[in-house]
Order: structure tokens, then sequence, then C-alpha cells
């Protein structure tokens, strides 16, 4: 994959001092990517990194071809929506007001474009309700509604899989998919969620502030690589076409099985 809509050229990012050392790493156009790591490698840094709420201390961090110090702030939504892993209360905004909120290029998402968005992902009969009483598979739908509202070719997505039941999780990753399928946009999804890695097109496997491998999904869900990044014994077999994930532990009664 070759054409790249984010690029990362021996950048070092952080806050105070650099999280991300001399990175180096592509995001494929139209794709969904995950970016997967244990807790504290850098993960979310890196999103925040591309809508500059990071600091790069040295290297260059690439929009379309465009660096992103040259971006002016007021312009980076014509490029790029951020939602964050945390989903905050919203107090007492209604669905509709919370997708409004997005930026649309230089305004912000009308009305008639935030029902479309619901509408697309099939929430629009919860668009009166108020967001701080809707369950955590709803919030999440209703966030990635207001990144699809915003109509930025490049959606990153923090977490967004985490605290979901098995059901809104999968429907949270078929929407992610359908995103790409449809609009062909870019989906950056920063997290742990070894189904969602699956489900992408391309894996970043980040480590200690560090790219420890990327590929694809064969490349990357391997014994000697998932083994390597979070420092457990893991065996993944093919079976019917399935990949089995085996966890071993002495002390288990059974290997977790994934």
């Amino acid at each position: 994959m070759s054409d790249y809509v984010v690029r990362f050229v021996n950048a070092r990012v952080g806050y105070d001092e650099p999280i991300i050392r001399d990175i180096a790493l592509g995001i494929p156009r139209s794709s969904l990517t995950t970016i997967l790591g244990p807790n504290g490698s850098g993960k979310t840094t890196l999103l925040r990194a591309i809508i500059r709420y990071a600091r790069v201390f040295g290297g260059y961090i690439y929009i379309d071809s465009k660096n992103i110090d040259e971006i002016p702030i007021r312009d980076l939504p014509k490029y790029v929506s951020y939602s964050p892993a945390e989903i905050y209360s919203q107090m007492a905004l209604t669905v509709l007001d919370v997708v409004m909120s997005s930026r649309n290029g230089g305004g912000w998402v009308s009305k008639d474009e935030a029902i479309a968005a619901l509408r697309y992902l099939g929430i629009d009969g919860i668009a009166n309700r108020r967001f701080d009483e809707l369950s955590t598979g709803q919030k999440r739908l209703v966030l990635i509604a207001r990144a699809l509202a915003s109509k930025a070719p490049l959606l990153l997505m923090d977490e967004p899989t985490s605290n979901l039941d098995l059901g809104n999780k999968y429907r949270v990753i078929h929407t992610l998919r359908r995103i790409v399928y449809d609009r062909g946009v870019t989906v950056v999804a920063a997290g742990h969620d070894i189904d969602l890695a699956l489900a992408s097109d391309w894996v970043v496997a980040l480590k200690n502030g560090e790219v420890m491998a990327m590929g694809t999904p064969e490349d990357i869900i391997n014994g000697k690589v998932l083994s390597e990044l979070y420092g457990i014994d893991v065996e993944v077999f093919d079976v019917d076409g399935r990949r089995l994930i085996y966890v071993r532990d002495k002390f288990m009664k059974q290997p977790l099985t994934h």
C-alpha cells in the first residue's frame, strides 16, 4: 500500500517530553487502520499528534502531503475529525445537539446534515433523546455520527469499542467498515481490540512509543508479534478460515481463548 493519507517521518511527539520517538509509518487511504498496543504505548498520543493536541519535537507529520504545522488550526476540520476515548455526559444536550456540535469545514454541522448522519447509522430515532441518558453503545454510535457529519476525509477514533458488550462491539466494527466501504474515508482506530484489528485493512503494532511492526492483519495477528507486544505467551491458529488466539498460563484451568 503506497497511497498514504497520513505519514509520520522520523517523528518525535509527546507533551512535556517525547512519548513517541522517531517513528516512520503511513496510514493507507480509504482504509480501516488499527493502532494496536498495550497501555502506555503512545496510541492516543499518536492520534492527538495528527490534530496538533500533542507537540511535535522533531521530524514531520503529513496529511495529504501537507505538513500539519503548515495547516492553520481553524482549517484542520477540513481534513480530520477526532473522537476521544472518554464519553462525556455532554450535560443535557440532545443527540442532535451533540452531532451538530461538530465542525464541517469552515462552519458547524447543520441540522439536516446531522439528521442525515444519524439516519445513515440507523439511529435517527433517538435524535431528540438526551445524550447522557443513552447506553454506552448508543453513545459510541452517536460519536461516530458526529465524526461522519463533519465530512472530513480522515476520522480518528480512540478506543471506539471499549466498554461495549459483544453485540454493540460488532455493531461499531460493522459501522466503521461500512463507512470506509461506502464513503471512501480513512478511519484510524486506536485500541486493544483484536477483533477490530482483524477486521481492519492495516494494523500498526505500537510498543513503548515505537512501531514494533505494521502490515495486514495476517502479518500482525500472530503468536510471535502478540507475545512480544503484550509480554504474554500467545499462540495463534487458523482453523476453518478463522484465527483462534490462545493465551497460556500455568495458573489458568483453561487457556484464554479468543
